[in-house]
């Protein structure tokens, strides 16, 4: 069976060094599993650093215009894509990111697949009354009757509300989901009501996952570090060119992080004319996006620590002989 190496771990953690000195070692193309490096234009605030590839193949990276939507399952059928095209070439596919539910998806071989809706809500209906017409019914299943959630009203609701929807719609999914992720939601309930869900077929191909860590303190010290180093490389411009080019702020904001706090930060200042003010509103700005990024930061490895199957190890060295006995 094919073999495919995935390296994950949390927000400024160093996925990306430690799979292009993967790739460099052992003749492989980095695909990418990070749900924001797929726009193009969004650079720093994604962290793309292209630079650090030097000359290694990658993969779903700028590969949609900003504005638009992605879903995890365009991602993966995209990465799927890449993956063959790799194997095709007699290289080594190497995945990177931090996106933990898109490694899940691949690794797991998500599928959507059509739901017996119909007779799902039939069958709950005739316990209700039996005048409704089978036509109202099948409209109802299919998601286009009364009670269908238009994007508008669901990006209206809380993340309470969305649980709750989801929950009622497929609750099978809703065990399985992000909870915390009103994006996700939301797209979950609207496969629901297309009358898709996520069903697993086990993928043609092997992963080794190896997981990086580092003691929290230092992690913390990083991710600061990369924030302020970002807005030295001209992070704040990058967000107000977006704008400027007509980006929808809310858009930019859905994004998290980065994108939300500068964002807002920018929308507020816009008719200001003090200085000072700026510059302390600019300061609190950093400080509350190092803060979040650290809550982040541990959201992602309580996601990523779900499965036993990850190696946790942040010594390359050792991650080399890992990825050397797993080749063999």
């Amino acid at each position: 069976m094919s073999k495919v190496i995935a390296i994950v771990g949390p927000t400024a953690s160093g996925k990306t060094g430690v799979g292009v000195r993967l790739a460099k070692n052992f003749d492989g193309e980095i695909v990418s599993a990070d749900s924001r490096q797929i726009y193009r234009g969004l650079d720093l605030g994604t962290g793309k650093d292209l630079l650090e590839y030097d000359g290694v193949r990658y993969h779903l990276i700028d590969i949609v215009d900003p504005g638009n939507d992605f879903s995890m399952f365009k991602w993966l059928e995209a990465a799927r894509k890449a993956i063959e095209d790799i194997f095709s070439r007699g290289k080594m596919p190497i995945v990177v990111g931090g996106t933990g539910l898109y490694i899940q998806a691949l690794t797991e071989g998500f599928e959507l697949k059509c739901k017996d809706v119909i007779s799902t809500v039939v069958e709950k209906s005739l316990k209700v009354t039996n005048e409704r017409s089978l036509d109202k019914l099948e409209m109802t299943a299919k998601g286009i009757g009364d009670n269908k959630y238009t994007r508008e009203q669901l990006e209206g609701m809380t993340r309470e509300k969305l649980q709750e929807i989801l929950k009622e719609l497929d609750p099978e999914l809703f065990e399985k989901i992000d909870k915390n992720n009103p994006h996700r939601l939301i797209r979950a309930i609207e496969r629901a009501q297309e009358g898709t869900k996520a069903i697993k077929v086990k993928p043609d191909f092997e992963v080794l996952q190896i997981g990086l860590d580092w003691p929290r303190e230092e992690l913390y010290k990083r991710i600061d570090k990369r924030v302020d180093d970002r807005f030295d490389q001209g992070m704040l411009q990058e967000v107000q060119t977006l704008l400027d080019k007509g980006i929808d702020p809310e858009w930019l904001m859905k994004l998290g992080l980065e994108y939300r706090y500068i964002t807002q930060y920018l929308l507020s200042i816009m008719d200001m004319d003090d200085p000072a003010l700026e510059e302390k509103m600019y300061e609190g700005m950093k400080q509350e996006l190092k803060f979040k990024s650290h809550q982040y930061a541990r959201r992602q490895l309580t996601w990523l620590r779900r499965f036993p199957e990850t190696i946790w190890e942040d010594d390359y060295n050792k991650i080399e002989q890992l990825v050397k006995d797993y080749l063999k």
